[in-house]
């Protein structure tokens, strides 16, 4: 014995699995990207947080180094130096520390490193032109202390050449 409505039965039976499937697809794919996409964006924030963690370092050893150069720079005022000697360890100093700055990437960082790695180029060669005028300022010194006497011996014979020639 067949039943008479058998057909419809089984549209809706169809249609009732046809439904069931797609809701417990939906659920699924629902649950699959509630996991995946935290994972992914994990990843992305660890990447990120190894990133900046590298920066920080970087930006230590940097600050690391500017403090050993200035120290270099300031140890050049220190009589009985040998200049060169300081000269070519700072240049040593400052081409390292220009090699180490990362590639250049989209941030005012390396520009920033650079400028500073050429301030301290800059101030080293002001620093060695200052030490060679120190030399000068007592020459200039030694002058003044000449052209004091001179101006006084040219009062002086001044003076005798008019009392030599009142006398006469």
């Amino acid at each position: 014995m067949k039943p008479n409505n058998s057909k419809e039965r089984r549209l809706s039976f169809l249609k009732f699995f046809a439904m069931f499937i797609v809701t417990v697809s939906a659920i699924l794919a629902a649950v699959y990207f509630n996991f995946k996409v935290p994972m992914v964006e994990n990843e992305l924030l660890r990447k990120e947080i190894s990133l900046f963690e590298g920066e920080k370092n970087f930006q230590r050893n940097f600050y690391g180094e500017m403090k050993d150069l200035k120290g270099l720079i300031d140890s050049m005022d220190i009589e009985g130096q040998n200049i060169s000697f300081q000269n070519s360890l700072i240049n040593d100093k400052i081409v390292n520390l220009q090699k180490r700055i990362p590639v250049k990437d989209s941030t005012y960082m390396y520009d920033m490193h650079i400028d500073v790695t050429e301030l301290y180029a800059e101030l080293q060669l002001v620093k060695g032109k200052l030490l060679k005028l120190k030399g000068a300022e007592s020459t200039i010194e030694e002058y003044k202390t000449a052209l004091d006497q001179c101006s006084q011996d040219l009062e002086q014979k001044g003076r005798d050449l008019f009392i030599a020639r009142s006398s006469r």
